[in-house]
């Protein structure tokens, strides 16, 4: 497993992030806002078991441009690129709607991961500009930790995603 693999995002880098783009505050109701998945949360019944929503979630399915994907030993990074490269990466998005959500994302993502916009392309062409956040890593784009390669979410749910769908419970 890598190093880091379990330690919670840093609640208040989010809220830096937050503030920055002048929508929520420390201590204010949280403000919806719409999430780029490009790993395992693309699948529903994973998003469903880590937010642990009553209903399957309707996710639509996104592209975004200027990241790549690296892997992290079984795990996707995102990759921001340089002004010199182009890249995009398919995925899918579902809007966030509460601080609980949130929570349980971060937990699950990790201090691995650090929030960042994005542009979003919704499948039928419609674009969506910085209405989008995502996760990318949070360390050095070229680490040592991460590898080429693309996320094979068929793979993924194949040989892991059980671990994650069968431990389904509350969080305090």
């Amino acid at each position: 497993m890598p190093s880091g693999a379990f330690e919670p995002i840093d609640k208040a880098h989010y809220w830096q992030f937050l503030k920055d783009s002048k929508e929520n505050m420390p201590g204010e109701p949280l403000h919806p806002f719409y999430m780029f998945f490009y790993g395992s949360l693309m699948d529903p019944e994973v998003l469903q078991a880590i937010l642990n929503l009553p209903e399957l979630p309707t996710t639509r399915p996104a592209t975004i441009s200027g990241f790549r994907i690296k892997m992290w030993d079984i795990y996707p990074t995102l990759i921001s690129c340089c002004c010199c490269c182009s890249g995009s990466v398919t995925g899918t998005v579902w809007k966030v709607t509460s601080e609980a959500q949130f929570d349980r994302l971060a937990a699950y993502e990790t201090a691995a991961y650090r929030w960042d916009e994005c542009d979003a392309v919704l499948e039928g062409g419609e674009v969506l500009l910085r209405n989008y956040r995502t996760l990318c890593w949070a360390g050095e784009p070229d680490s040592r930790e991460l590898e080429g390669g693309s996320f094979d979410l068929e793979r993924y749910q194949k040989d892991f995603k059980s671990s994650v769908t069968r431990r389904r419970s509350p969080v305090p």
